[in-house]
Parts: C-alpha cells; structure tokens; sequence
C-alpha cells in the first residue's frame, strides 16, 4: 500500500486551472521530487495535501485513508508535515521557541493540566524540551537557541523550518523549494541534511523545485509537472528511455575539427554536424549516444585530434524535461 496515493487530483481557482487530472503514488520509504518551472502547480499540490486547499476533484490517500476534508492541523497530527516556498516562520520568537512550538501538535494533556501544573502537563513539557533541543542539534542550531528566528542568516532559516516541520514527527515530509534563494554552501548543507532524513532517519520525503540538476543528485525518483499535470513519472532512467529515438546533442572542443566533422557525419548514427565559436568545437547530433562514446576515442586517435572537451548537453534530466513538454 502507498504511503501517498493522489489520484486525478484537480484544483481551481475560479476560471483558472492550476491542477488538472494529477497522478502521483509514494511508496514507504520513498525519496521523490517533484520538478518543474514556477507556476507548474507544485506548490498548489503541496498545498491540497496538506489541507491549506480544498480540491475540486480527484482523491489524496494517505496510508489509505482519504485526508480529503481535514483541516491543516489534523493532517499534521496524522503524520503529514511541510514545509513552504516563502518562509514562514514565527520571526519574533526564538529559535527553540519555533521549534518548540510545532512540538506540541501531539501533546496528550489537557487545559486543566496546564492551568495546575499536573505531573502529566510537566512530563509531556519535558519531553517537547528534549525533542526540541535534539532537532536543534542535528540541524547544527543549537547555539543559535536564544536567537530571534528573523536574525538568523537565510540559508539556516531554511534549516530550521524542516527542523519545525520535523517536529510534528511527521511520517511524510513536504518540502517546497528548501533550496530556493540559498548560496552553494547552504545549498549543499540542505541536501545533505535531506539525504540523511531519508537515509538515516527513514522518512518518506518529497522535495519540489524548479532548479533540475539540484533535484538529480537527491533523488531518482522523480515527477515531472507541467500546467499542473504530471508529464512524466518514474525513475530518472525511465523517464529518459522515453526519447531514446530523440537525438541527442553533444559538443566536442579542440583542434583539427574539420577532419574528424566529416568523419563523424559518415557514421549511421550521426544526424548533423555544426561549426561554431571560431570553429574551435562543433555540434554532433547523434541518435545512438552510447555508440557514439564508445567510436569516438578511437576515431580521434586515428585521425590525430587534439580534442580538449567532449560533454552532451542532453545528459541532464532538464533536456529530458524540454522535450516531453515539447519546449
């Protein structure tokens, strides 16, 4: 059974359709991301999921049972927590205050019990303290517990909101762009703090982002969504099998191109070849990309190029991308 099971998921807003007949199934212990440009409709996904939304058709299953109709906090205590685009944190509260907080989503006692100070109200209290804290401490935030949560650099907001989305113990993470506006040091930080929720902690996870390559190197499960559809699904290896008849484009960079140009355009599998920037590299486009790597050393040797770059620009899950929403 799924973890998260969304089926012709539909959400619009007035005359304007953000979500169409969207699929997507997460199994247990999955790490997925949801990859597309701004305004695709991941956000508003996230955002259905999660209760900030009423759908207008289609069904969101978790662990089974339809979450359609709960309110945000309901679906949090069921184990679902998020994070968002724009941070949204309670900036003039601390650090461990923000944490804290989110704590509380499954506290068991009752008002009376905070009002006389019961041992129960002072148990669960020490044990959100506990849990706060340790959350600090794997987000490396622990020295900044005192700190206004709006002073903090913005590569560790973006840290301490997982940090609070984790507090509600969630069993399904939703993190909506956690790498947007972040610098290549933070950035890296994030990732690697998500590879070890997934890893090492266990948790179910997707990540939404526009920014492809960044998504690639988290994950292999991915979902491509365009005009709040999902084009494509899968494994990043299945999802490229499907343009394998699809020339694929790669550059080479050197000397004595024009040789191995007219080498190259007596191959079957080569399509056209191109000169530009001062004839010092030229485009290959090539339907047989693994043939093509596996000539082309000994066609240079032969030939006695001085090839100084060989890359294929098609070796991103962004061309991928391009071409099966026809860009």
């Amino acid at each position: 059974m799924p973890t998260l099971d969304i089926q012709g998921l539909a959400k619009n807003f007035g005359g304007l359709r953000a979500v169409h007949n969207f699929d997507l199934s997460l199994e247990e212990g999955e790490l997925a991301g949801l990859i597309g440009p701004n305004g695709a409709g991941k956000t508003t996904v996230f955002n259905v999921i999660s209760g900030v939304y009423a759908p207008s058709g289609g069904d969101v299953r978790f662990e089974g049972k339809s979450i359609l109709g709960l309110r945000p906090h309901q679906i949090a205590q069921l184990g679902i927590g998020r994070t968002f685009q724009n941070i949204r944190l309670f900036g003039s509260l601390t650090v461990f205050d923000n944490v804290r907080t989110a704590c509380h989503a499954h506290v068991s006692y009752r008002i009376a019990d905070a009002l006389v100070r019961t041992n129960r109200f002072a148990e669960t209290e020490d044990e959100q303290v506990w849990r706060a804290r340790e959350l600090l401490t794997i987000f490396d935030l622990d020295t900044r517990r005192n700190e206004l949560a709006k002073n903090l650099p913005y590569g560790e907001q973006r840290r301490l909101e997982i940090a609070r989305a984790l507090a509600v113990r969630p069993k399904l993470l939703l993190l909506d762009e956690p790498l947007a506006g972040t610098d290549p040091l933070a950035r890296k930080e994030i990732m690697d703090l998500i590879h070890s929720l997934h890893k090492d902690h266990g948790h179910n996870i997707i990540i939404s982002s526009h920014v492809l390559f960044e998504i690639e190197r988290m994950t292999k499960n991915v979902a491509l969504v365009y005009k709040g559809r999902a084009v494509a699904t899968g494994h990043i290896s299945e999802i490229r099998a499907l343009i394998d008849k699809h020339p694929h484009n790669i550059v080479i960079e050197g000397d004595g191109l024009n040789k191995l140009a007219k080498e190259l355009l007596d191959q079957d599998y080569t399509v056209s070849v191109g000169f530009y920037e001062g004839k010092k590299s030229i485009w290959v486009q090539v339907t047989k990309p693994d043939e093509f790597f596996s000539d082309i050393p000994r066609i240079v040797n032969e030939l006695g190029c001085n090839i100084t770059k060989i890359h294929s620009l098609d070796d991103n899950l962004e061309a991928v991308f391009r071409y099966l929403v026809g860009w």
